[in-house]
């Protein structure tokens, strides 16, 4: 059996690339939220340990067999622990949210390239059988998507969506430089070392008005004024933002850019979040379940206000706090959790307040 690396969030090193040389992601993935039941002890963290490595020595380490992170929420640490939560509790992160704010004990993050392999693990791990976590964790919610290309365009049919799009939006999200590397992302001390945090947001999308605007204006508002859709096609390495410029592009062009509003929250010129999200259509209609994670959430938080772009309407009539900006008009969001990342040797009910892992 492969050696597995001591961060459950190192997934990249198994990403295959595409032709051109994008980061490819499991094009499969299954969130799972869980409620703890009673009061674990020690037994039962050995419990869940053993079911999850048996699970890693069943499927190869990677997209072409599973790939999971399981983090825990605030009240996990407030109920079940004696340390302090490392996150805090999820907030509205514009004045235009109402989300709700979820309090969910624990997320299991599954992921590769086969979609009936994550129902086969979730069903093994809540169902019947020698690696059932019932007796300790109740399944609450499976949220399910998927990215690549071609998959929005089959779940979404006559919804706009070019037929080769990885993403709903249209754009690649994955290209190289564009996300946090895992290392940045890594929590270097503290009880959490060696982990990460990890938010969860659900966003309903407005395919329909996203889909009215042509094809290079739906480029400009991602990346920034001057970016067509051409342009975009063919990036592969990172999204052009001119972060510093956008006072003046948005004051010429009545445009502020997607990627040059988040460009601003980056630290010598490097992202300060790693972006795992995938669209669904769990609800029926088209969604994207945002999942990042990040060394503290203050990361997100900065690069999230950053979205915002609350200044770009002082430099142009055309512009609101959403409309112009960005993506801001085309996304709701309805839903936020936290949660904080162990390493892997310590992933299992962490910190155990009742009892002493053996």
């Amino acid at each position: 059996m492969t050696e597995l690396p001591d961060a459950q969030h190192a997934w990249e090193s198994t990403f295959h690339a595409d032709e051109a040389g994008r980061p490819l992601a499991p094009r499969f993935h299954r969130l799972l939220m869980l409620d703890v039941v009673g009061t674990p002890t020690a037994a039962d963290a050995d419990r869940l340990e053993r079911a999850l490595s048996t699970l890693e020595q069943r499927y190869p380490y990677g997209p072409q067999g599973l790939l999971t992170c399981l983090g825990w929420g605030p009240g996990w640490f407030e109920r079940h622990t004696a340390i302090r939560s490392p996150v805090g509790r999820p907030l509205p992160m514009a004045r235009w949210e109402n989300p709700v704010l979820e309090d969910i004990d624990a997320c299991l993050h599954l992921a590769g390239d086969d979609e009936q392999r994550l129902a086969e693990v979730a069903g093994l791990l809540f169902g019947p059988g020698p690696l059932d976590q019932r007796a300790r964790l109740r399944l609450r919610e499976e949220r399910t998507g998927f990215v690549g290309g071609a998959l929005p365009a089959e779940r979404l049919p006559g919804r706009g969506v070019a037929p080769d799009a990885p993403l709903m939006l249209g754009f690649h999200s994955g290209l190289r430089g564009n996300q946090a590397p895992e290392e940045n992302v890594t929590i270097v001390e503290g009880p959490l070392a060696g982990g990460t945090t990890m938010h969860v947001s659900y966003l309903e999308l407005d395919l329909d008005s996203w889909y009215e605007h042509q094809a290079d204006e739906r480029s400009a508002l991602m990346y920034a004024p001057g970016v067509s859709a051409e342009d975009a096609a063919k990036l592969v390495d990172d999204a052009p933002s001119d972060a510093d410029q956008l006072p003046s592009t948005a004051g010429v062009h009545g445009v502020a850019g997607h990627a040059q509003a988040t460009g601003r929250a980056r630290l010598h010129g490097v992202p300060r979040i790693n972006r795992r999200d995938f669209g669904t259509v769990d609800r029926g209609s088209p969604g994207t379940h945002f999942v990042s994670i990040q060394r503290t959430m203050e990361d997100f938080n900065a690069t999230r206000a950053m979205m915002n772009a609350a200044d770009a309407p002082s430099y142009h009539a055309r512009i609101g706090v959403r409309r112009g900006n960005g993506i801001n008009a085309f996304i709701d969001v309805r839903s936020r959790a936290t949660f904080a990342v162990p390493p892997r040797a310590g992933r299992a009910f962490p910190h155990l307040a009742s009892a002493v892992r053996s």
